[in-house]
């Protein structure tokens, strides 16, 4: 029996420490952000957490979730704005007055997502900044020095 007491209290102490330094390694590195999946009515569905750009990829971590692995991962190649919003009156009583929202979809879903000016404007910054699939340059090492050697020809180089 007192093993098992142990047992229980050496897990509950681990699930502190990982929900400390959870809270304070996220919070000091990240973006404030409330999310939610949509379709939602009313104020159903928004959970608390923060953002952090990693290169392509922007990782959403629940504030109540205890896992060391982002809960969200969005590509930036997948992800689309729709739409930015105010509030609406029943939202505004647990968002802060300086709040917009924007509508977004994934490759795997749509979710809004609230956030103060600084945040929505790193995003789209981050968002903005993605290379058009359609434009990837597909130059091949043979094509380069083809176009090198042209190149040195125009301005008189051999």
């Amino acid at each position: 029996m007192e093993f098992i007491i142990t047992a229980l209290v050496i897990i509950a102490l681990l699930a502190v420490v990982l929900a400390a330094w959870r809270f304070f390694t996220l919070r000091s590195r990240g973006t404030t952000v409330i999310l939610r999946r949509l379709p939602q009515t009313g104020v159903h569905g928004w959970r608390h957490g923060s953002l952090r750009y990693n290169g392509n990829d922007l990782e959403y971590f629940k504030l109540r979730s205890l896992s060391p692995m982002a809960d969200i991962i969005f590509n930036r190649r997948s992800v689309e704005l729709l739409n930015r919003r105010e509030p609406t009156t029943d939202e505004a009583v647990f968002m802060s007055s300086d709040t917009r929202i924007l509508h977004v979809r994934s490759k795997d879903a749509e979710m809004e997502m609230a956030m103060d000016g600084y945040g929505e404007m790193a995003f789209t910054a981050w968002l903005e900044a993605a290379r058009d699939a359609r434009t990837e340059n597909t130059l091949t090492a043979a094509d380069f020095l083809k176009n090198q050697n042209r190149n040195d020809t125009r301005k008189g180089r051999s």
